[in-house]
């Protein structure tokens, strides 16, 4: 790849963050060359920008200086700009032209995949955000009925994790192993920021997450809060152990779906079909929330399929025993909120839920827990109870 220079009001700050220098690319093709303009960190696989009929890469100038530590290749399609025109005589099928270019760009830097994590922004974007994870099968949208009652001054990023929501799902050959893989997840988004110090909140599995995250990164967590959920569940091992058979011949077969054959229903149908699964945790309103996000169109007209990946319906190998749990949690140092919904969700170790608190409390620099009266989606179905509960945490930090 020919890398060539080109200064461009580099210095100038934008939305807090210092752009550099853009980098002019060329990329060899049997015609001659196609050009564009790397923007933002070179050490990351970059979003492909590529603009409208007798424009060029140009287009994207102004917009890319604005988007902070994102990195963009804009290029100039074949015939546009400062790329090569195509060979005398051969005809512009600009569509078909366009993908094949798009693929010789693809193959020529070895991008194999291109993974897409999704998340909704609320309050100040100028301000860092909490990062808020859901719930297994859930999604950002979880968050929604919350984040409108939190003072006007908080900033949260709602992420979907991996195979949930509009995020990407893993490759076929890929388990899901929630725990870690969110911590991991969690990992890349802080990085990409380039955040030193965060504050987390998360509900069910993304409380779990945020508590191993917080136990793995002690000084780089300023606060958890937790809804209702402390830690990874433990199972009973005796349960455990012949599940591990049935799980993966189930990941097989669900790894075997393709789009023409996962099961698709009717809108009013997907709404009862998820107040069912939930047992009684969301109202018809918080499944309505939730599809928002939770479900994509299908090829039948007005019919509808679950974007969630399947295989999180068995991705709950990787459990972690009791012993590493409290290990865990005698890592965190952070300021520590713990809001547990009354009936909330089932444990099947309930007694465990007490252990996990008290050693918390021994280590993180303020603590509070409080139980509220509601279902395991309490923050979904009535957030009113929970909102002030969190203001007042975040208020006195």
């Amino acid at each position: 790849m020919d890398i060539k220079e080109k200064k461009v009001s580099a210095e100038s700050a934008t939305n807090g963050y210092k752009k550099g220098d853009v980098k002019e690319v060329e990329i060899p093709v049997p015609w001659g060359h196609i050009r564009g303009n790397w923007w933002g960190p070179a050490d990351k696989q970059p979003i492909v920008a590529i603009h409208g009929w007798q424009d060029n890469s140009g287009t994207f100038d102004a917009l890319a200086q604005l988007l902070p530590n994102v990195a963009i290749l804009s290029i100039d399609l074949p015939g546009h700009g400062l790329s090569s025109h195509l060979p005398v005589g051969q005809f512009n099928y600009i569509f078909w032209d366009g993908v094949l270019a798009l693929r010789r760009i693809v193959r020529y830097y070895k991008w194999n995949k291109w993974y897409l994590y999704v998340c909704k922004w609320w309050g100040p974007s100028e301000l860092q955000p909490i990062l808020a994870l859901h719930g297994r099968q859930d999604n950002a949208g979880s968050f929604d009925a919350l984040m409108p009652l939190l003072s006007d001054d908080v900033s949260v990023l709602c992420l979907d994790m991996p195979g949930h929501g509009l995020s990407s799902h893993y490759p076929k050959s890929q388990f899901y192993y929630v725990y870690w893989d969110g911590v991991i997840f969690l990992r890349r988004i802080i990085k990409h920021f380039k955040w030193n110090k965060v504050r987390l909140l998360g509900h069910s599995l993304g409380g779990a997450i945020s508590f191993l995250y917080a136990a793995s990164y002690p000084n780089e967590v300023d606060a958890l809060i937790s809804l209702d959920i402390v830690s990874p569940s433990t199972m009973d091992i005796k349960k455990t152990a012949p599940l591990t058979g049935d799980y993966i011949d189930r990941f097989l077969k669900y790894e075997l779906l393709t789009l023409d054959s996962v099961p698709c229903y009717d809108y009013d149908e997907m709404l009862e079909i998820v107040e069912q699964a939930y047992g009684g945790s969301i109202t018809k309103k918080g499944a309505e929330i939730l599809m928002k996000r939770g479900m994509q169109q299908a090829y039948k007209k007005d019919k509808y399929y679950f974007s969630r990946d399947p295989r999180l319906k068995v991705s709950l190998l990787g459990m972690l025993s009791l012993d590493l749990v409290l290990e865990y949690a005698s890592q965190i140092k952070c300021a520590y909120l713990n809001i547990r919904a009354v009936p909330g969700m089932k444990f099947e170790q309930p007694e465990n839920y007490q252990k996990v608190l008290d050693v918390i409390k021994l280590g993180a620099r303020k603590f509070e827990y409080h139980e509220v009266k509601g279902t395991h989606h309490v923050h979904l179905n009535e957030p009113e109870i929970i909102a002030p509960i969190i203001t007042n945490f975040l208020q006195n930090l």
